[in-house]
């Protein structure tokens, strides 16, 4: 049984690099998806290969947030090999996508803390309607202009720029009925060592990596908060 499945699962990963080749990336994602599906965890070394892929398909169609998801967690599998040299290619230092310039990194981290504080107090996490987007974000592009007016952030490293991201408090108008938003912080601490983990220390799941850059990257807001 278990031979069946690896068969399959190698059939899928197969059948995947023939759709990139063939430059059918819808087609690629999916059949990457289900590699990745129904690798074994323990097979650390087909499971971060499947990831890879699946997140070269993903960026063909233009999702790199979700190829970035992908990448972190290939990396975290195997710490040394093309999955990080990817990641460290197309990841800022904020763990997402790279964006054309330092200030737009920024923003859009600035944006993605935003965007979840608000969504944690909607129903179903979730907007209702494109007017609704449409609001918030110029309500949170305003916020973002204030705080720079407030506090330049040309020579501030990525530690203090998260904490100043995440002690902006936005008030909205009552776009619709909200809940109690779920917003308090998690602190992240090396228990190892006794101390709250920063941006720029090593990451405590072994891969090497920031913990900025890893596992307290900065989730787009449609990511769950573990991969």
């Amino acid at each position: 049984m278990a031979c069946l499945a690896s068969a399959r699962r190698e059939l899928s990963y197969r059948r995947g690099k023939r759709a990139l080749a063939a430059h059918d990336a819808a087609a690629a994602v999916k059949l990457f998806r289900a590699a990745v599906a129904s690798c074994p965890a323990a097979e650390r070394r087909e499971l971060a290969r499947d990831l890879y892929w699946l997140s070269v398909a993903l960026r063909r169609l233009g999702k790199d947030g979700l190829a970035i998801k992908a990448l972190a967690n290939a990396q975290r599998l195997e710490p040394r090999g093309r999955s990080r040299d990817l990641y460290a290619r197309v990841a800022n230092q904020y763990g997402m996508p790279k964006a054309s310039c330092a200030e737009h990194d920024d923003y859009r981290a600035f944006c993605s803390i935003q965007l979840r504080k608000y969504l944690s107090g909607a129903p179903g996490g979730r907007f209702d309607s494109q007017d609704e987007i449409d609001a918030v974000l110029s309500i949170i592009a305003g916020a973002w202009v204030r705080l720079g007016e407030e506090r330049p952030f040309a020579d501030a490293g990525c530690e203090d720029k998260l904490r100043a991201f995440r002690d902006v408090s936005i008030e909205y108008p009552t776009l619709r009925e909200r809940g109690v938003g779920a917003e308090a912080r998690v602190i992240a601490v090396d228990f190892f060592r006794g101390k709250a983990l920063r941006a720029d220390d090593r990451c405590t799941c072994g891969s090497g990596l920031p913990y900025g850059r890893c596992c307290g990257r900065v989730r787009l807001p449609y990511e769950a908060e573990r991969d």
